[in-house]
């Protein structure tokens, strides 16, 4: 997780003790939604340097092992996110410019660039055919075959295949959950994924019949361009989802907090007015199912049981979160070099 002011700590599940701490470089993450990674974990991305720079983290060494930055004396250039190729050779950066003119600064639309980390250079520059709107919290996920990549529709109608090299579109995954005008349930930066190519996300439909707002969760497959959704009752106050290591539970928070059985679709638990205050944006269920981290904005972790849903203890960051935490496969910890 990034804490301010320029550092990534690592915490054991088990033990729920802080084991290691990676120092940044340019000060703290400007982090939306799920830190960025190779599908294999092995290098995670984190923009710092307020939206300037790009720090390549290895979990394993616990060191940054490498950075980006586009900007020059002439043009200033924010990262606003970023998506990493399968392979780790290169990164999509969505970009926002600023031309630094004598008597004038001059902004320049938001673009795509894709930035080789071999050679440390600028490849090409897109920007997304006018039907693809999306927002800068959404990912960029590729296809198995890292000839195509995806992007999720802003307001919950598609999800749009496009093709690496032409940048067009090639295909397109219509999404069957019926959405709100506007902005829609469907958020691209607190959409669930525990594996490749497969996303979950709360969204919001009206009964026909009974006219009435209702939560539902949606599953997205990349892979077979598929699409289902179910209800799970009338409208919660909850944004973001998550899934047990299993596959067998989900849990809906974060003002109410939900547990869901998978199988059959149905509420199995609930805590109304479960977050006051400050709100959190994440979910982490343990590896071994039996605890919830509820956290993401602010100076703690609640740790929650996952039978009663009940707050049990509460873990102190003594700084704010600068960007969520990221459940790491086993064995990705490392042994410690910056603490």
């Amino acid at each position: 997780m990034g804490v301010w002011p320029n550092e990534i700590r690592l915490l054991d599940e088990g033990t729920e003790q802080f084991v290691g701490t990676i120092q940044l470089r340019y000060g703290a993450v400007t982090g939306y939604g799920r830190t960025p990674h190779t599908p294999d974990y092995r290098r995670l991305f984190y923009i710092t340097d307020r939206m300037e720079a790009v720090e390549v983290v290895d979990p394993v060494s616990r060191q940054v092992v490498d950075e980006l930055r586009l900007s020059t004396p002439a043009r200033r250039v924010r990262i606003l996110g970023l998506s990493p190729y399968p392979d780790g050779s290169a990164v999509i950066l969505r970009v926002v410019a600023v031309g630094m003119d004598i008597d004038r600064f001059e902004a320049e639309d938001t673009e795509y660039v894709v930035y080789d980390l071999h050679t440390h250079r600028q490849k090409e520059s897109f920007r997304l055919p006018k039907e693809v709107r999306t927002d800068f919290t959404s990912p960029l996920p590729f296809a198995s075959d890292g000839k195509t990549f995806f992007a999720f529709d802003a307001f919950g109608r598609a999800v749009y295949e496009l093709s690496l090299s032409t940048h067009e579109v090639v295909s397109k995954i219509p999404l069957e959950m019926p959405r709100e005008a506007g902005y829609s349930g469907l958020r691209p930066s607190e959409m669930f994924s525990q594996e490749p190519g497969v996303y979950y996300s709360l969204a919001t439909a009206t009964d026909p019949f009974l006219k009435r707002k209702m939560s539902g969760v949606v599953r997205i497959d990349l892979g077979e361009s598929t699409a289902s959704s179910f209800e799970i009752g009338p409208k919660l106050d909850a944004d973001v989802f998550a899934l047990s290591s299993d596959g067998k539970t989900g849990y809906a928070g974060l003002r109410d907090l939900v547990k869901i059985d998978m199988a059959t679709h149905r509420i199995v638990a609930m805590k109304k007015g479960f977050l006051q205050g400050r709100a959190a944006t994440v979910l982490i269920p343990s590896a071994d199912g039996t605890k919830l981290f509820v956290t993401g904005v602010g100076d703690a972790i609640q740790v929650v049981d996952t039978e009663s849903l009940d707050v049990k203890r509460t873990i102190q960051l003594g700084r704010d979160l600068m960007a969520n935490p990221l459940p790491l496969p086993a064995g990705l910890g490392g042994a410690p070099v910056n603490d």
